[in-house]
């Protein structure tokens, strides 16, 4: 059987997606969470992290692009993601105000859950962009994390279901990021996926099927659940719902027993 990781973004962005994280991984139906430090809500919900540090693996969720940062540059509000795309490969960033702000977020997870991340990857993937990635590998390097953390690679991805969307993502320094990881001896996934609309219209159960077959052995598969029920203001709210009943669900069970695929943790 090949071994997948199914890892669950946004920890920390609302409730309602820490709920619904916070009871797949009870039920051991993901293997990682990445989580969004600069959320108002990560303090209060990063404590519910901790009975599961020892069953998933619980990352940073770099975000540059949504909200308000922890440094003085980015205090006042991020640039948008067309704003980061077009001023990184550009190489128009600035890149003390980059590595300031990688660091307090890395600090701040540290800080608030005792321990160092056991993985990094960002939100809207901005990880891996020109200016970012190379911040990035520096504030990793200083903090000297455990041999065993990794980062997330976009690179190759399976693009089924994802369309443009896929391409961009991976072609915006997927491959340079990749490159980088491999040659500094950092772990990674094999392949990537979970690239979708985030409609409601898209029928998430069949996309899972395509991308646990098409998945290679110790790949990557990221999903977006949440939990609307007693919940406002909750991004993708239709999407995030289908996805945790989908996951909390007998039937995806069965899909990865009808892919030969051993849900597993990367650091294992």
């Amino acid at each position: 059987m090949k071994k997948i990781t199914l890892c669950a973004d946004d920890y920390g962005m609302h409730p309602g997606v820490s709920e619904a994280i916070i009871e797949l991984a009870s039920k051991g139906r993901i293997q990682a969470t990445s989580c969004m430090v600069t959320s108002t809500n990560w303090s209060e919900q990063a404590k519910h992290l901790t009975p599961l540090q020892d069953k998933i693996d619980i990352g940073l969720h770099l975000n540059l692009t949504e909200g308000k940062g922890l440094s003085s540059g980015f205090m006042n509000g991020f640039p948008s993601l067309n704003q980061v795309l077009i001023k990184s490969h550009l190489r128009l960033l600035d890149k003390t105000a980059l590595l300031e702000e990688i660091t307090a977020q890395y600090q701040c997870f540290l800080d608030t859950t005792g321990r160092a991340p056991d993985f990094v990857d960002g939100h809207q993937h901005i990880h891996h962009l020109p200016m970012i990635r190379e911040a990035l590998l520096s504030v990793l390097r200083r903090f000297k994390p455990d041999p065993s953390y990794w980062v997330r690679s976009v690179t190759p991805i399976i693009h089924h279901g994802g369309g443009l969307k896929s391409y961009i993502i991976e072609g915006s320094g997927g491959k340079s990021l990749l490159y980088e990881l491999i040659n500094q001896s950092i772990n990674t996934n094999t392949s990537f996926a979970g690239i979708y609309s985030l409609e409601p219209k898209e029928n998430y159960s069949a996309l899972m099927k395509c991308w646990l077959s098409e998945s290679y052995d110790r790949g990557l598969i990221m999903c977006h659940p949440g939990k609307t029920s007693g919940h406002n203001s909750l991004d993708h709210p239709e999407a995030r719902q289908l996805e945790f009943d989908y996951l909390s669900g007998q039937d995806f069970v069965e899909d990865c027993q009808n892919a030969g695929v051993d849900l597993c943790r990367m650091k294992q």
